[in-house]
């Protein structure tokens, strides 16, 4: 009875739950057509390599994913935030590149992930030895690369800061005011007036001389260096900012036009619906500073990497494992703002760096041996192009950047000394340093505009040659350098700072104490009134080469000199044994023998003389052989001319 009970309950429930089957089976079915619905939705399949360059986020998320010990074992690298490393001491994050719109490398990561790391090296998961070989290997590149963007950091830094001096020469304002005031206050407005008291007696000196001429000149001179002097003093600061404007809106102008080539998108090609996201909004020095790092580091670096730039392979990937070992700007910031992040988003970027490392070992064995560093001499190779590029495309560009920001240097500086130089040089013949301060700012100018005008001409042109697939690598990296050698050689005149502005350093005055001998000479050429001067008015002869004379002696005829040369070219002596260029000193001076020199003669001009001998008729006498007759005798004796 109890075994037939339970067949009972067990067929039962047998019933129930076919019943219960049957009547739940339709939902389940129906619960799982949307899971197939959505699973067909998702992108299916590797991305393209169009897909990977516009969007490389969504492509890694399509990768299989790696386990965590596998990414810990194969050693992934650990990204490097933008401004580490020595080129991280010139790093500093754009302004342009916090807001929407086309960005570069450089813009997004600075100087972040040009190194070399191996990958999946056959040593172990429980050892973290590496091979001898390849570490020594990989040092050596990584130094190789870590001279390279230091050489493109400087450059980029330099020129940003050539482009835009306001940023450069901003901590200079307090100084360049407080230090003109002062020296204006305890310099020109106390020894300016003993200045101006030797001008006047310079000018009553010059009175005597009736030079009307040369006494306004001299206080004009002097007025409107009291004029300019007071200006600068009283705007210091605007004065060095109104130079400073000018140029800046000249070589934005010109670095507008003939710079590096902003990249934006049309609106009706523009996508995003953001409309300020297809706007450049790079100024030229940055968009610069992308192209150069990209073209001189990245692409090396892929070299090293993946064994080539231009590959299929390094167009796909090759931004994806950038991104994998960088932090960006915007990333950096986060971890520093919130540390504890920093866990998750390094496990993050090693996960990434494992996922495209896997797909590129199935789809390219040979660049996953790049990958891997078992190449390692490429690896050197890829550095030392890196090291070349970088020195050959910074030769020109840092020499113009130093240029442009010494010369804004210059502006402030002038500024400062002009209050003490002014203080002399309210003195006409004793204003050679502030003459030469002038030619140095005039100078400065030129050379501004000139190399500012150069390094945009020549950026263009590292542009083009850079972005021109059909070039080579090697003939890319020699035409960079010939355009910023022809470019130095165009400009090389212009070089000195003071070669446009008047006189070089190597003429009158350069000496520190040439100036006051000068005047001193001036006035005592003044003091004395000559009047065989060609002019008369005792104006100072000094450097002028006095015209050619003849003059005329009572000498002999046989001691005369045949050319009319004076008496001071060819000495004191009558035989010309003299020193040449002596001038007889004039009555109020004495010689160094204390005697006191006869006057000078005046200068008489060259005449012909008749001879000094009488003239007498000429007579001949003919011998004809053969005749015994002989000559016939004169009439009149023969008299000799000293017996007369």
């Amino acid at each position: 009875m109890a075994g037939a009970r339970t067949r009972t309950v067990a067929l039962l429930l047998a019933l129930g739950v076919l019943a219960g089957a049957s009547i739940g089976w339709p939902g389940v079915g129906a619960a799982a057509a949307p899971a197939t619905g959505v699973t067909a939705l998702a992108p299916s399949g590797p991305c393209t390599t169009e897909e990977w360059q516009a969007d490389f986020r969504s492509c890694v998320s399509r990768l299989t994913e790696v386990a965590e010990d596998e990414v810990t074992c194969r050693n992934a690298p650990t990204p490097t935030a933008p401004d580490s490393g020595l080129a991280g001491w010139f790093a500093t994050r754009p302004d342009s590149a916090k807001e929407p719109g086309p960005k570069g490398f450089y813009s997004d990561y600075g100087y972040a992930g040009y190194s070399y790391s191996t990958y999946d090296i056959d040593t172990g998961c429980a050892t973290a030895v590496l091979h001898p070989d390849y570490k020594f290997t990989n040092t050596l590149a990584n130094g190789e690369f870590m001279i390279a963007t230091a050489i493109v950091g400087a450059s980029n830094a330099l020129r940003e800061r050539a482009w835009d001096p306001r940023s450069m020469w901003g901590w200079a304002d307090p100084l360049v005011d407080q230090a003109t005031k002062a020296v204006y206050q305890k310099v020109f407005s106390v020894f300016g007036i003993v200045t101006l008291c030797v001008v006047g007696l310079y000018l009553l000196w010059r009175s005597r001389q009736s030079d009307m001429s040369n006494a306004m000149t001299t206080a004009g001179w002097a007025l409107l260096v009291m004029v300019a002097v007071t200006a600068l003093a009283a705007w210091p600061v605007k004065s060095a900012n109104v130079a400073d404007g000018t140029l800046i809106t000249t070589l934005g102008v010109v670095h507008d036009a003939v710079g590096p080539t902003s990249k934006d998108t049309p609106p009706d090609q523009c996508p995003v619906p953001n409309p300020e996201a297809c706007v450049d909004n790079r100024p030229p020095a940055v968009r610069a500073s992308d192209t150069a790092t990209e073209t001189m580091l990245y692409r090396n670096w892929l070299r090293g990497v993946l064994g080539s730039a231009d590959s299929e392979t390094a167009k796909k990937y090759g931004r994806a494992l950038y991104d994998a070992k960088s932090f960006s700007w915007g990333e950096a910031e986060k971890l520093r703002s919130y540390p504890a992040t920093r866990e998750g988003t390094i496990r993050a970027k090693k996960q990434q760096w494992a996922r495209v490392a896997q797909q590129i070992a199935q789809e390219d064995p040979e660049a996953y041996e790049y990958l891997q560093g078992v190449r390692d001499m490429d690896r050197v190779g890829a550095g030392f192009i890196a090291v070349l590029a970088a020195l050959l495309f910074a030769m020109f560009d840092l020499t113009a950047s130093v240029l442009v920001l010494l010369g804004f240097l210059i502006f402030r500086w002038a500024v400062i000394v002009a209050p003490i130089l002014g203080t002399i040089g309210l003195l006409r013949p004793a204003s050679t340093g502030l003459r030469r301060l002038g030619n140095a700012v005039v100078a400065a100018v030129f050379n501004i505009a000139i190399f500012g005008t150069g390094a945009a001409i020549y950026l263009f042109a590292v542009d083009l040659i850079m972005s021109t697939p059909t070039l080579p690598g090697w003939l890319q990296v020699v035409l960079v350098w010939l355009c910023g050698l022809v470019g130095w050689l165009l400009l090389r005149p212009y070089r000195r700072i003071t070669q446009l502005g008047g006189k070089g350093g190597s003429d009158a005055g350069s000496s520190p104490g040439s100036w006051h001998r000068r005047f001193f000479r001036d006035m005592r050429a003044a003091a004395r009134l000559d009047a065989a001067e060609p002019r008369g008015t005792g104006e100072p002869t000094s450097g002028r080469r006095r015209p050619v004379v003849a003059e005329q002696s009572r000498l002999r005829p046989e001691a005369r000199h045949e050319d009319p040369v004076p008496s001071s070219d060819r000495g004191d002596r009558p035989d010309g044994r003299g020193r040449t260029g002596d001038v007889a000193p004039t009555s109020g001076e004495r010689t160094t023998e204390g005697r006191t020199p006869a006057p000078r003669q005046r200068r008489q001009p060259t005449t012909w003389t008749e001879p000094d001998g009488p003239q007498e008729s000429p007579s001949f006498v003919i011998y004809r052989p053969g005749t015994a007759k002989p000559a016939p005798e004169r009439s009149t004796p023969r008299i000799r001319s000293e017996a007369r």
